[in-house]
């Protein structure tokens, strides 16, 4: 994990009171890759960071509520992390970098309507499996750093671009009315997103709500109720506030 890669071993639970690594004995062989106990705790420290923005925001949470959420003191966190800046970004870094390894199998779908259908599903699921992770991901976006922006938002773009061509291959085989396709990608992650504000495990069914975006998007376009789509014309006038005749 980004920022992870300069402390090899881990120190235990508490580790070293100032923080520091422990000594290595002279001649003792260099590990090239952190640990798996240092990956873990790594893995530990993130996932309650993002519990405690969420819960505290960025501003009011500190490494002490991290740490002591922990059961570390302070000087042992900075083991792993050498600010709470940095730590924002790992919670930030997790979240999209996850759901983009998740993309993957999303992308090899040829059939442009399943392919935006699991790309809905990959979405929703993403977001409300981990609502902690998004929560701070989506709300606490102004606190990151300036340093950390530019990774951030090369991720990004990528994750827009994938549901872009999405809807563009649907537009193109007649899966769904003609829209332009970073705007419709937006929209369709904008409806999904949104699930971290209210989903609630237990009340809610995921899947449902799946079906349902799935269901306004690509079957929207059919007529009911006896009357056709819209033709672009009169979306046009509509939109400019014309009254249809």
């Amino acid at each position: 994990m980004p920022g992870s890669a300069s402390h090899p071993t881990d120190p235990g639970p508490l580790g070293d009171a100032a923080g520091a690594p422990p000594r290595r004995h002279p001649g003792r062989p260099r590990h090239t890759e952190p640990s798996a106990e240092y990956q873990a705790r790594m893995t530990e420290i993130v996932e309650t960071a993002a519990r405690v923005f969420r819960e505290k925001g960025y501003d009011a949470g500190s490494l002490d509520d991290v740490a002591g959420a922990l059961g570390l003191r302070k000087g042992s966190l900075y083991y792993y992390v050498r600010s709470k800046a940095e730590l924002l970004y790992l919670v930030f870094n997790r979240a999209i970098s996850r759901s983009l390894d998740r993309l993957d199998e999303c992308e090899q779908i040829e059939d442009p309507r399943d392919r935006l259908a699991a790309l809905i599903r990959h979405q929703a699921v993403s977001v409300a499996e981990e609502p902690s992770f998004f929560s701070v991901f989506f709300d606490q976006r102004p606190r990151l750093a300036a340093t950390y922006e530019t990774e951030i938002r090369v991720k990004e773009r990528h994750y827009l671009h994938v549901f872009a061509e999405a809807v563009a291959a649907a537009v193109k085989e007649g899966t769904i009315i003609p829209v332009e396709p970073r705007y419709g990608a937006q929209a369709l992650l904008g409806m999904t997103s949104w699930v971290y504000k209210w989903f609630e495990p237990g009340r809610d069914d995921i899947e449902q709500f799946v079906q349902s975006c799935v269901d306004l998007l690509l079957c929207g376009g059919r007529a009911t109720n006896g009357r056709r789509p819209r033709s672009d014309s009169r979306r046009r006038a509509i939109g400019a506030g014309a009254r249809p005749q």
